[in-house]
């Protein structure tokens, strides 16, 4: 039997150390990806899932209220629907020669006119959440549109990574010169004041990309209810840091100007990096409309349709990527709905330290 001094047993204990050592440095990789990704909502839900309704809602038909009551079909767009399709719906009316009545509002509320079946199409900016998903309703993907993360134009910081965003706005970074990123540069301002609007806080995608709900945020987050007050405060916030489609900084300039700052390097623009993972953080686009036999059921799909080939002809002018770009690079769809981004798409990369 070799003694203990011997080169067999050292061997045998250097191995051992370093079998031990793989497997320290992998639980402490798996509990930070772990932690990565329990910071993160989720980016879609199933899909096969349908509500429980009375059955006396099942059979109920559309039905306008009062002041819709002349229309041949009534539409809710939302804040990031409205200002890129509202004139196109106009024209197809008109072409058509019908009576369209377009309704503006948010995803609650569309949600709300959708469950009273008020409404022909619906307007949601992220994927459906559980109640959302009626009996007879069908979801259409427009296409996904990539979330800027804006400063003040005095600001000279151009690049975070995103693993340095999802830290500031959960408050792990207080100043700016706490930041990685800032230190580079020499940035040494004071307290960072991160902006959002935490709207559709049940449903997936969105803001809740980079953080899964309002409980993560920094506890000196500036709470906004609308797209203009985000952009006001940030323009005149030389601290501040927001969110929102490069589009809506473009519908809404005149409450301020803005920079835009890269994300791992890579643009909100530049389509190729959301499609491929390399950007953290983008709206998904839906319309809705109900299954069914009758005139209105089929001219609302057509409407949907048209406003589904008109963003595939000029998406890239709202910040959008169309579906069949979306198809094209691996995104999953069930009929017209985006359900699942590619396999292994990462949204935040996890190999950063947090």
């Amino acid at each position: 039997m070799p003694g203990l001094n011997s080169t067999w047993t050292k061997f045998l204990l250097k191995k051992s150390f370093f079998c031990i050592g793989l497997t320290l440095v992998g639980s402490q990789i798996n509990a930070a990806e772990s932690h990565t990704e329990s910071l993160q909502g989720p980016t879609f839900l199933d899909h096969t899932y349908i509500k429980p309704m009375k059955q006396e809602w099942v059979d109920k038909r559309v039905t306008y209220d009062e002041k819709n009551q002349e229309a041949d079909l009534v539409l809710s767009l939302g804040q990031q629907t409205y200002p890129a399709l509202h004139k196109l719906v106009e024209e197809i009316a008109e072409r058509r020669g019908i009576n369209v009545k377009i309704e503006q509002g948010s995803c609650g509320k569309t949600a709300k006119k959708i469950k009273r079946k008020e409404i022909n199409i619906g307007a949601y900016c992220c994927p459906p959440m559980k109640g959302d998903r009626l009996p007879g309703l069908e979801f259409h993907t427009v296409g996904i549109a990539a979330i800027g993360f804006v400063t003040h134009t005095s600001n000279p910081l151009k690049n975070i990574s995103s693993v340095e965003a999802q830290n500031i706005f959960r408050g792990e970074y207080v100043a700016w010169s706490e930041v990685p990123a800032a230190q580079e540069i020499d940035f040494t301002a004071g307290a960072i004041q991160p902006v959002v609007r935490l709207h559709c806080k049940k449903r997936p995608g969105h803001w809740r990309h980079l953080l899964k709900n309002e409980d993560l945020m920094s506890p000196r987050l500036f709470e906004v209810g609308v797209i203009p007050d985000m952009i006001q405060q940030v323009a005149s916030e030389k601290l501040a840091i927001g969110i929102e489609t490069i589009y809506m900084l473009e519908v809404h300039k005149k409450y301020g100007e803005v920079n835009v700052l890269t994300v791992d390097g890579n643009h909100p623009n530049q389509e190729q990096f959301v499609l491929n993972g390399e950007y953290p953080i983008y709206r998904t686009l839906n319309l809705t409309t109900w299954q069914g036999e009758g005139e209105n059921y089929a001219l609302a799909n057509d409407f949907v349709q048209e406003m589904i080939q008109y963003i595939e002809s000029n998406g890239e002018k709202y910040g959008i990527i169309s579906p069949s770009k979306l198809k094209k690079s691996g995104w999953k769809f069930h009929n017209d709905e985006l359900i699942s981004e590619p396999d292994g798409m990462p949204v935040i990369h996890e190999h950063e330290h947090i």
